[in-house]
Formats: C-alpha cells, sequence, structure tokens
C-alpha cells in the first residue's frame, strides 16, 4: 500500500500540472482525488482575488476558504468516517450577492473519490464505577461540538502537527468499538497514546485554548482552536496546565497524563477535528495542510 504522504505530494503535483491547461486563469490544487474515510482533503485556488463567501461544495457540504498567500485561498474538507464510498463531484459557489470572481472559476466539477474503508472492532470493559461515567458522556459531547462551531479565520498553527506525548499507539483512530462487550461505542474518533501517569501533554501545534474543563466521562479535557476550523483535543488528563482563551505554541505544556473519566489507563485520547468532523491525527503529522 502506497505511503499516504507520498500518495498526497504525487497527487499534488499532478494535479497542479493539470489545472495549468485549465481554460480559467485560476489554478486549482487538491491534495488527492481519493481518500478514505476520516481523511482531509486540501484544496487551493491560486490567481484569484479574496472572496470571503467562496465555498467548496462536496457531497452536498459547503465548506469555506481562507487567505493562505497572494490571490491564494484554500478550503480543509473532513470526510466523515460512515461517508458512504463513491464518486463525487466537487464545485465552487459564490453567492449571487458577492459576485467578485465567479467568472474565473471552474464551470465543471472536479471528481473525488471516497474509497471503502474496512474497520476493526474492538471490545474495551470497564468496571462498574467507571461504566457509570457513560451517563454523562452526551452531555459532555453536546459542550465539545459547541466549542468545535467557532470559526476563526487567522491561522495559528504553522507546519505539521505533533503527537502530544511520545508512546505507543494502544487505540487506533477508526476502530469500531464495543464497551463490555455489549455497548455500542460507535467510532474511535482518536488514536490513544500509552505515557507513564504525570508525563507533560503538549500542544499539537499553536492556537488558543477554548475549553480546560474537568469532565467525568471524558475526564479532564484541553481543547484549542488552531483556527480555521481545525482544532484538536486532548482528554484523560490528571491535571490541566492552561485556562480558556490561552494562547499556546507548539509543543507547550497543556496538562499531565492520567486515566481520568472512561479510561482503563494512563494515556492521552488524541483527536484531531475540520469544521467539527474527526480526522485521522497521523495524516496532520505527516503532511502540512
Amino acid at each position: 500500500m502506497m505511503d499516504p504522504g507520498l500518495r498526497i505530494a504525487g497527487m499534488t503535483a499532478l494535479l497542479l500540472i493539470s489545472s495549468l491547461a485549465f481554460a480559467s486563469p485560476v489554478k486549482v490544487i487538491l491534495s488527492t482525488t481519493t481518500l478514505l474515510p476520516g481523511e482531509t482533503l486540501r484544496v487551493e485556488l491560486d490567481g484569484m482575488d479574496p472572496n470571503p463567501r467562496l465555498r467548496a461544495i462536496l457531497a452536498g457540504k459547503s465548506y469555506p476558504f481562507f487567505v493562505v498567500g497572494p490571490n491564494a485561498q484554500r478550503a480543509l474538507v473532513g470526510v466523515k468516517l460512515d461517508a458512504k464510498p463513491g464518486i463525487y463531484g466537487m464545485t465552487f459557489k459564490v453567492p449571487a450577492a458577492f459576485p467578485g470572481g465567479r467568472d474565473d472559476l471552474p464551470t465543471e466539477p472536479f471528481m473525488i473519490e471516497i474509497a471503502t474503508k474496512v474497520f476493526t472492532i474492538e471490545n474495551v470493559n470497564f468496571s462498574e464505577e467507571k461504566t457509570a461515567l457513560m451517563l454523562s458522556e452526551h452531555r459532555e459531547s453536546a459542550l465539545i461540538h459547541q466549542a468545535n462551531l467557532y470559526l476563526s479565520r487567522d491561522q495559528q498553527w504553522e507546519g505539521s502537527f505533533m503527537y502530544p506525548v511520545e508512546g505507543p499507539v494502544i487505540g487506533e483512530f477508526g476502530l469500531k468499538r464495543t464497551r463490555n462487550g455489549t455497548i455500542d461505542a460507535g467510532f474511535h474518533k482518536g488514536i490513544d497514546l500509552k505515557a507513564s501517569k504525570g508525563t507533560p501533554v503538549l500542544a499539537a501545534n499553536s492556537g488558543t485554548v477554548v475549553l480546560a474543563s474537568h469532565f467525568k466521562a471524558h475526564g479532564k479535557t484541553v481543547m484549542i482552536n488552531h483556527g480555521q476550523g481545525v482544532m484538536t483535543i486532548y482528554l484523560h488528563l490528571s491535571s490541566l496546565s492552561v485556562k480558556v482563551r490561552q494562547k499556546v505554541h507548539k509543543g507547550q505544556e497543556i496538562g499531565r497524563v492520567g486515566a481520568t473519566g472512561l479510561a482503563t489507563a494512563p494515556h492521552v485520547h488524541y483527536q484531531v477535528f475540520v469544521h467539527g468532523v474527526p480526522v485521522d491525527p497521523k495524516q496532520w503529522v505527516d503532511n502540512e495542510f
């Protein structure tokens, strides 16, 4: 199987060359045309005046563009883990009330394939005391979702992301999980990194803290807004080192490893969101978006 980083780099070069032959003066650069559920697509438009109302449309959903350079704009698309495999046409749209640059946009859709992914099933057993914490999970998830709605136009991150701790992965992204043998827990939407209790947990990249909470099910939790729809979250910490609205830099300590909430041993559950969609953290470590 081809390395995802090589695939993205190769497809970027290929699509850049093909976009030069496009009749429109706007160059469309895609990181790839084939994605698995849980992966991120980068879409760039070069050679067009910025328009804050410009959107990429894929599978019926709309994605905003943000300025990343002179006459250069980028949109990020996170593919849901339960996305239906198939080929979808991606188009570009500017509302009628904001026509700037519309005539330069490509009129033909760019075809994007969402490939089939095989998901591994895993069961996790919890003690009676830990199982009782599940009652708080829905309410806490709603608060996390609410924080994910905040959208800032400035990019606060730089380069690739890093893992918050050094340690083996003990829970892969995209697993289908059950609890206690019978409770459907849905997809595992991040990765679990094993580390000793008290190990410093580091910010995966620069940003602003939007959550620093003592949850029951999620445990002590930090969530960082990196701008332009990108967020990271860190669960099950033993202590917090930051506060809401605090600016943090890549590699800064934000807490310590623990096993609070629905955790059976010390580890960090680390998650990346793109416009509220959980995506594979490894792709953000291996590539620059």
